[in-house]
């Protein structure tokens, strides 16, 4: 057990009943599916559990007699994502958490070994908020069947990660600006008032960097935040659609999950 090293895990599996995965699959969440015969929400837990770096889980979400097994502190989710988020994190600041690792629950591919790069690689950055970001040539080689979604940049083409990394302060800084974001998503003007025009127009335009998005970032937390690049395309292969399930989960079990 890397005690020293030990965060707490905010995994994120509250959603709509009305996703088109969970309808599929008749459950309640999309962290209920069904996948190679066990419920998705449990190879997130599996994976942090076996990398010996979390002290302690919050799970934010519905659950299942599967489910149950798992020694978590259990938390209802809330009506949207950034409510959810905010009880998850409330919980475990509440249980004297000094760093958060937030993940959603939708990363069937993740390992205990993706946890700790990312874990150990993140903690040395020495900043509140730390965000994985994985480049398009990373996830076509891991994920060649998969769409994605990527954001042009002057360094390449990235997409983001599912989990992050937070410090009590980061929480601070996090929260406000994810229910801005969230209120603004589907509001183009709205969100460019957020991020700035400029950052705006060198994200439509692809000549923004991400020095410039990490200082706009953190300027707008009022924390440190730094993106992560890393290689570990697991961290960024969630599910959010039927054509992400067929052919890229092999149903053996991983060695790992033997142990």
């Amino acid at each position: 057990m890397r005690q020293a090293q030990a965060v707490t895990a905010v995994v994120l599996a509250g959603g709509d009943a009305g996703d088109a995965l969970a309808v599929s699959a008749g459950v309640p969440a999309k962290s209920l599916l069904p996948v190679a015969g066990r419920p998705l929400a449990s190879y997130v837990l599996d994976a942090l559990q076996a990398s010996g770096s979390v002290g302690e889980i919050v799970y934010v979400g519905p659950t299942d007699q599967e489910l149950a097994a798992y020694e978590v502190v259990h938390v209802p989710a809330g009506r949207r994502f950034e409510d959810s988020l905010a009880l998850g994190l409330g919980a475990a600041l509440g249980r004297g958490a000094e760093r958060m690792l937030v993940a959603t629950a939708d990363l069937p591919w993740i390992t205990p070994e993706a946890v700790i790069r990312f874990l150990d690689s993140a903690s040395a950055l020495e900043a509140d908020v730390v965000y994985p970001i994985v480049a398009e040539e990373t996830m076509q080689a891991a994920f060649p069947e998969q769409r994605r979604t990527y954001v042009r940049l002057r360094d390449g083409r990235f997409t983001g990660g599912n989990l992050a990394l937070l410090t009590a302060e980061g929480v601070t800084g996090v929260l406000p600006l994810v229910s801005r974001a969230f209120r603004s998503r589907k509001n183009p003007v709205a969100m460019a008032s957020i991020i700035g025009l400029d950052v705006a127009v060198g994200l439509a335009s692809g000549g923004a960097s991400l020095a410039s998005l990490e200082a706009r970032a953190s300027h707008l937390m009022r924390v440190a935040g730094r993106a992560l690049r890393s290689e570990d395309a697991s961290l960024a292969a969630d599910v959010d659609r039927l054509d992400h399930l067929p052919g890229v989960l092999d149903p053996a079990e991983p060695e790992w999950r033997k142990a």
